[in-house]
C-alpha cells in the first residue's frame, strides 16, 4: 500500500533512541501495574473485565490451507480467523501478548524473527542463542493455543538508503567481520551471499518444521524495499527460498512473502511461487475499514489468490487520535466481510507500541480484546465458497457483505462515523441495505447481531428476493450492526 510513512522505519527509529530501556519499561508495566481495559462496547461506569489468565495448555486447532481455497481451514472447515503482530526484545516481552491474543479470540500471531537478532553468525551459521529464545516464545504460543507466522527477514536488514536501516548491525556485513559488501548480493542469483542465506533458511526450517503451531512461513517482509532488489531478482529470490522451505518442511505448510506497495512490482504477486499474497494497509486518511474492503477486493480480482492482511494501522502510534479505538473496531469487522483470509493484523496496537516509552503495554491493553466480538460472530461459520458480494446501503450506513447462495454475512456502520473524530450518532434509524445474492432462493431469514458482543440480540425477520437482490430493513442501532442471512426453510 502507498502511505506517507512506513511503520517499520518509525518504530525502529524509536527503538534506536530508547536502546536497552525496554527492560525497565517492561518492569514498570508489569501485569499488576497495568489497569484492565474496558471491553469493547461497554459504556462508562460498566464493570471492567480482565481476560482470564492461561492456567493450562489450550487446545491447538488443526489449521491448513488447501489448494484452491481462499481461507484457512480450521479443524477441517474453511473459516475466517484473526491475527496480530507481536514484538519485543526478549521472550518475556511476548508472554503477555500471547495471553492477550488468546483471550481476545486471535488464532495466530505474525512475528518478525529479526526482533531478537537476525538469526545468523558472521559466518552465516545458525545462531543457537537466537533459536532458543524464539523456541521459548513458540512454546508459550502453543500453550495458549496460538499459531505462529514466522517472518525470516525484513527489508531494513538489507537496506542502505536514507532513513532507518539495520544493515550496519547485520552480522553478515563486512564491517562487522562478515563476508557481505552490499545488501544487493542477497538478490544476485547464485551469489555466495544468497547461497549462505538460503542454507541458513533451510537450517531454520528443518529445526522448526516439526512444531505443531506454525501456520505458514513468510520468507521476507516488504522485499521491494530492500537495496538491490529488482522485481525480477525479487521473484527469483522468493521462488528459490520457497523451494528450499518446501523441501525442508515435511508438513508442507504454505509459503508467503510481502510487498510494501504492490503497484511498484505489479508482476510479483502474479508470478512469485507463494501460496497467498499480503496487503499492508496504512491509509493516511485513517479510514482503515474502507481501505481494507477496497484493497482486499481489488487484490482478489487482480491476482485471483488468497489475500492475507499482514499488518495494518489506523494511525501512527504517537499521534493516535483520541477516538481511534472506534476505527480499530470498525476495521476488525470490515475485514470479516472484505474477502480477506484474516482480520485485525494491527501493527502498533498489537505489539509494537511497546517500543514507545509514552505508550507501552498500558496503551496496547486498550486493544487487547477488540477482536473478540467479531471472533464470536464468525465462530463456526463455514466460509467454503464465500465471495465478496455487492451491497448498496442507504445513505446513513456504510459496510459490506460476503457469502454465497446459501449464506450471507453483513456488517454496516454509521456512515458519518469517520476520522479524525469518529463521532457517533445516538441512534441510527430507518436504514436499509440491498445485497446482490447468487442463486434463486426466494425467502431469506435475517438475524441481527450486536457488534459489541458478537451475539444475536433481536428476533429474526424474513425478506424476499426481488430479481437478483434482497433488501434488508435494518433495526435501530448505534455505531454498527452485523447480520447473518440464510434461505428460509
Amino acid at each position: 500500500m502507498k502511505h506517507h510513512y512506513h511503520p517499520t522505519i518509525l518504530i525502529i527509529l524509536i527503538i534506536t533512541l530508547i536502546g536497552l530501556s525496554l527492560s525497565a519499561c517492561a518492569t514498570a508495566t508489569s501485569p499488576a501495574a497495568v489497569p484492565t481495559a474496558r471491553p469493547v462496547g461497554e459504556t462508562p461506569g460498566s464493570p471492567v473485565t480482565a481476560p482470564t489468565p492461561t492456567t493450562q495448555t489450550a487446545v491447538l486447532p488443526i489449521i491448513r490451507l488447501h489448494s484452491g481455497d481462499f481461507y484457512f481451514s480450521v479443524d477441517g472447515k474453511p473459516g475466517f480467523i484473526y491475527s496480530r503482530n507481536v514484538g519485543g526484545y526478549k521472550p518475556v516481552h511476548y508472554e503477555r501478548l500471547m495471553d492477550w491474543s488468546q483471550a481476545g479470540g486471535t488464532t495466530f500471531v505474525r512475528i518478525q524473527l529479526d526482533s531478537m537478532g537476525m538469526g545468523y553468525t558472521k559466518q552465516g551459521g545458525l545462531d543457537e542463542t537466537w533459536a532458543l529464545q524464539w523456541e521459548q516464545v513458540f512454546d508459550k504460543a502453543e500453550a495458549d493455543g496460538i499459531y505462529i507466522l514466522p517472518v525470516f527477514s525484513g527489508w531494513f536488514d538489507w537496506y542502505t538508503g536514507t532513513g532507518y536501516t539495520t544493515w550496519p548491525t547485520n552480522p553478515l556485513n563486512q564491517v562487522n567481520g562478515g563476508p557481505v559488501k552490499s545488501p544487493a548480493e542477497l538478490f544476485q542469483k547464485d551469489s555466495a551471499t544468497q547461497k549462505m542465506w538460503m542454507d541458513w533458511l533451510t537450517a531454520v526450517v528443518k529445526r522448526w518444521q516439526g512444531r505443531n503451531n506454525i501456520i505458514a512461513w513468510e520468507i521476507f517482509s516488504e522485499v521491494n524495499l530492500a537495496s538491490g532488489a529488482t522485481e525480477t531478482a525479487g521473484i527469483d529470490f522468493i521462488d528459490l527460498a520457497a523451494a528450499k522451505i518446501r523441501s525442508a518442511d515435511t508438513q508442507h505448510r504454505p509459503v508467503t512473502a510481502s510487498l510494501a506497495d504492490d503497484g511498484k512490482w505489479p508482476k510479483f504477486y502474479r508470478e512469485a511461487d507463494i501460496d497467498f499474497i499480503q496487503v499492508h494497509p496504512y491509509p493516511t486518511t485513517s479510514q482503515l475499514d474502507r481501505e481494507i474492503v477496497r484493497v482486499i477486493r481489488e487484490s482478489i480480482t487482480r491476482y485471483e489468490r488468497p489475500v492475507l492482511i499482514g499488518e495494518s494501522g489506523v494511525a501512527y502510534a504517537e499521534n493516535y487520535p483520541e477516538n481511534a479505538e472506534i476505527g480499530v473496531r470498525h476495521a476488525i469487522w470490515a475485514a470479516m466481510v472484505s474477502g480477506a483470509m484474516n482480520g485485525r493484523a494491527l501493527y502498533w496496537e498489537d505489539g509494537f507500541g511497546i517500543f514507545f516509552p509514552k505508550l507501552g503495554a498500558t496503551w496496547m491493553e486498550k486493544f487487547k480484546s477488540a477482536d473478540l466480538p467479531a471472533a464470536n460472530f464468525v465462530k463456526g461459520v463455514d466460509y467454503s465458497g464465500f465471495k465478496p458480494l455487492t451491497s448498496t446501503p442507504s445513505s446513513g450506513v456504510w459496510g459490506a457483505a460476503i457469502g454465497h447462495q446459501g449464506m450471507v454475512l453483513g456488517w454496516f456502520r454509521d456512515a458519518k462515523c469517520e476520522p479524525p473524530d469518529w463521532n457517533l450518532k445516538p441512534l441510527i434509524s430507518g436504514q436499509s441495505v440491498t445485497i446482490s445474492i447468487p442463486g434463486s432462493e426466494e425467502d431469506w431469514t435475517v438475524d441481527f447481531y450486536n457488534t459489541s458482543t458478537g451475539y444475536r440480540t433481536l428476533s429474526p425477520i424474513t425478506v424476499t428476493r426481488q430479481g437478483s437482490t434482497v433488501t434488508i430493513p435494518l433495526p435501530d442501532f448505534q455505531d454498527a450492526i452485523a447480520l447473518k442471512m440464510s434461505p428460509t426453510k
